[in-house]
């Protein structure tokens, strides 16, 4: 257990580190950067303690929208996807079983801002039923703040739905007729040793896979945030790239990264709960 947090940690300060150098050296100091106020060294250490050279209450105010809507589409995902992928496996071979993991498939290839579009076209041109764009502070109506998000969430989260059921119903689906003939000694149906089976493979690997699509959302968020207008961080960060302002450019970057990188990081560790591999050490 200790060689796993250690590593886990080790990649989580690995990333920040990283991601701190990669920015200083495109945006600080190479020809074309800009022209510096401060020493390098300054500058360098000014973003691990939130001196990026921009407002923090912008960046506050960014996330406010940026991370509700990540964690509502990592929701849609992992619920919509363990729920497809279970459906998959469990109907292994029937038309039901299939038709699901048809839709996991059409779901996985779909462009979030594509997808954006269509349903912004449906739910709020069509039938008017939730926002097409724009965003309410949450301080001001939280149920219409919550309201301005579903149809973002809902692009952003279905595709990794469709992408975590194709993992669970591989999982349930993959079980060798070996495995499945000692389960039915034990008095279990096919069906049900199949089961066993799949969802002993796929919890393990459940919170590493979250996190890493928690990961994908955060960093993905920008077109969605286009598309809707919403005043989140990914689309503060285009905006910077458009209007060359460095600072606040590096500042987002990295606040995006390192939030994404400690996410990750507290999803990995949630295996430690979960992992049977694990979990016998955590108890000494």
């Amino acid at each position: 257990m200790r060689d796993f947090v250690l590593t886990r940690l080790a990649a989580f300060f690995g990333a920040v580190i990283g991601t701190a150098v990669l920015l200083f050296l495109a945006l600080d100091i190479l020809p074309g950067a800009g022209a510096p106020d401060r020493p390098a060294w300054a500058r360098f250490l000014g973003l691990f303690i939130g001196d990026t050279g921009a407002s923090p209450n912008m960046f506050g105010e960014r996330l406010a929208v940026t991370l509700p809507l990540v964690l509502l589409a990592l929701a849609i995902a992992a619920a919509g996807g363990i729920a497809l992928g279970l459906s998959a496996g469990w109907y292994h071979g029937g038309i039901l079983g299939r038709a699901a993991k048809a839709v996991a498939a059409g779901l996985a290839v779909l462009p979030p801002f594509w997808l954006g579009m269509l349903l912004a076209l449906l739910f709020a041109g069509a039938l008017k039923l939730l926002p097409a764009s724009g965003f309410v502070r949450w301080g001001d109506n939280p149920a219409a703040a919550l309201a301005s998000l579903i149809l973002p969430a809902l692009a952003l989260g279905l595709p990794y739905a469709g992408q975590l059921a194709l993992r669970v119903r591989r999982d349930l689906s993959e079980a060798s007729d070996t495995e499945i003939l000692q389960l039915r000694a034990e008095g279990l149906t096919p069906r049900q040793a199949r089961w066993r089976i799949g969802l002993d493979r796929a919890l393990p690997e459940l919170p590493q896979v979250l996190g890493r699509t928690f990961g994908a959302l955060l960093l993905g968020a920008a077109l969605v945030e286009s598309v809707f207008y919403l005043p989140g961080l990914g689309r503060q960060i285009i905006g910077a790239a458009v209007q060359h302002d460095l600072a606040l450019l590096r500042g987002g970057l990295f606040v995006l990264v390192v939030l994404a990188a400690l996410g990750m990081l507290l999803f990995a560790l949630l295996r430690l709960l979960v992992d049977p591999a694990l979990r016998p050490e955590l108890r000494r």
